[in-house]
């Protein structure tokens, strides 16, 4: 019997203390927080664990430089704080890198006060990560001569992180230290809704995906990680929350290493 096998049946029809529904990076990381606490724990994913919000990023560790742009500093606070504890706690997995920018004639801000933003960025992050840099169009040409100067104001190079292997590895080694805490993780899992019984239990149906079998989990607690379908998983088992999620598009658009130098050539349109 595997491994999935031997939890199926382990979860089947038994009691937790938590049930998490979702194995991308918050079922991830509630998992293995919970279970290293003792806690009796069981997650399940419908598809494959960190499937698809979680596999779908662009590897950035950030501490929110963009937001400073609409003056939220306590959230480029928190977020730099977050990306300090990271690169401390998973120096193999999460490592520091460079942005280096440059500006043309037009944009709406000068070089100058963008690097001025970016000490400020810097400093906010409690000065952990290299200094930003000030680069004239005469700096830019020998750093980065693949570069067009033509219309070159300046620019600047700050830093933040990344995540060196991927991002779906990240999640799942969350996943596989839960497991050497005893948490019965599932995959190819679905939740088909839950209820709560007469005791305050949360009873759960539960379906697997690859032969249709369903059974029922008991649990004092349930956490909804689903990313952008937990409100269609508050739906189905009726529960009803103040907020709910709306959905924003962006775009970044990542294309194969050109040069040889170790940074992130970053590129702003006038408008964002």
């Amino acid at each position: 019997m595997n491994l999935r096998d031997n939890n199926i049946e382990r979860m089947a029809n038994g009691t937790f203390d938590v049930l998490i529904v979702g194995g991308g990076i918050n079922g991830a990381v509630a998992a293995n927080a919970l279970a290293a606490r003792g806690a009796k724990v069981a997650l399940v994913d419908k598809g494959d664990f960190a499937g698809l919000t979680s596999q779908n990023s662009s590897n950035l560790v950030w501490g929110g430089i963009k937001y400073m742009e609409t003056y939220e500093f306590p959230l480029v606070r928190q977020l730099c704080m977050s990306r300090n504890h990271l690169l401390r706690s998973y120096p193999s997995s999460i490592r520091e890198i460079r942005f280096f920018t440059n500006l043309d004639k037009g944009f709406r801000f000068s070089p100058v006060l963008l690097y001025c933003g970016a000490l400020l960025y810097w400093a906010i992050g409690n000065f952990f990560t290299r200094s930003p840099r000030f680069f004239n169009t005469r700096q830019i040409n020998t750093k980065e001569s693949m570069i067009n100067t033509e219309h070159s104001i300046g620019g600047f190079e700050y830093s933040d992180a990344f995540l060196y292997d991927n991002d779906a590895r990240f999640v799942f080694n969350f996943i596989r230290s839960a497991v050497n805490y005893n948490c019965t993780a599932v995959n190819y899992v679905e939740s088909l809704g839950s209820v709560r019984n007469a005791q305050g239990e949360w009873q759960t149906q539960l379906r697997n995906t690859r032969n249709g079998e369903t059974y029922k989990v008991r649990s004092a607690v349930i956490i909804n990680a689903c990313g952008p379908y937990v409100d269609q998983q508050n739906k189905i088992s009726e529960v009803t929350t103040e907020h709910r999620h709306v959905f924003s598009k962006g775009i970044h658009l990542i294309v194969p290493q050109i040069t040889n130098n170790k940074r992130v050539l970053t590129f702003f349109a006038d408008d964002g």
